[in-house]
């Protein structure tokens, strides 16, 4: 039986209780780009950082000990649409890194873009109608419906192409908010992404902001080093239309949308002053 969900408060209406307490040292501040930096666009390749984020997000990199935006998409990909040197980029859920212009990978990532793509491949034969988006990442895949016609019945039938695929039983498939993912099985997401960024950084505090289901690793895995008397911080889910309840589980406060992240962004840079 599915649990009722509910919505965390909303974290604009309790910054006193929210931001008390903070301070600059040692405080780390690591978001989601898709859904929470970057409002939702029909073409990928569209997505540009929401224009209110800029401002306080580079004032943030400059007095914080780790500004970081961790996505599903390439690193590189996040990177140029960011366009801020100053910030650590994660790409891939945690596969890739850019600290300071040098590119890394986490232990046990591969680039599987051959066998992503021939899977992607087949799966195409199998679902040949219009609207769907098709990502092939190197370490992980992503297939969009988000344009589909009929949005359910588009997922009905890659889920069922999925399983005449013998390849995909060496890959793990989530689905989050309009969008399938495909990543190879390891231990790597944006779970591990976070505790690493908190380990090279010693952060002591960590504002984690996330709106998808890989965002939700990263969400339970603060609220457990916090329950564990490791960190402090807070996690915070970015509602959209289609927000799954393993976001909502696991934040501690909400935004509403991309704009309220920016107006969250600008009174957390007033109280780093």
């Amino acid at each position: 039986m599915n649990h009722a969900v509910s919505r965390p408060p909303n974290l604009l209406d309790n910054l006193d209780a929210g931001l008390g307490g903070l301070s600059q040292d040692a405080l780390g501040l690591a978001l989601d780009f898709d859904g929470t930096i970057s409002e939702f666009v029909p073409l990928l390749d569209d997505a540009v950082i929401f224009p209110a984020v800029v401002a306080p997000l580079r004032s943030l990199s400059r007095k914080l000990r780790l500004t970081a935006v961790v996505s599903g998409r390439a690193a590189a990909d996040v990177r140029r649409r960011v366009g801020m040197d100053e910030i650590v980029f994660v790409g891939n859920h945690g596969a890739e890194y850019i600290v300071d212009g040098s590119p890394d990978t986490a232990p046990g990532a591969v680039d599987r873009s051959d066998s992503i793509q021939a899977i992607l491949d087949r799966i195409r034969e199998l679902v040949d109608i219009p609207g769907l988006v098709w990502e092939n990442k190197g370490f992980s895949a992503s297939i969009h419906y988000r344009m589909a016609d009929d949005e359910i019945a588009a997922l009905q039938r890659i889920q069922a192409a999925l399983e005449a695929v013998p390849e995909i039983a060496d890959m793990e498939v989530f689905r989050g908010n309009k969008i399938l993912e495909i990543r190879a099985r390891n231990h790597v997401n944006k779970g591990y992404a976070l505790r690493r960024l908190i380990r090279d950084r010693n952060l002591k505090r960590v504002l984690f902001l996330g709106d998808d289901t890989t965002d939700a690793d990263a969400l339970r895995t603060l609220r457990r080093r916090r329950q564990e008397g490791l960190i402090g911080g807070l996690a915070i889910a970015v509602i959209q239309d289609g927000t799954p309840a393993s976001v909502l589980d696991n934040a501690d406060y909400s935004l509403n949308g991309v704009p309220e992240v920016a107006a969250f962004l600008r009174h957390l840079d007033a109280a780093m002053r």
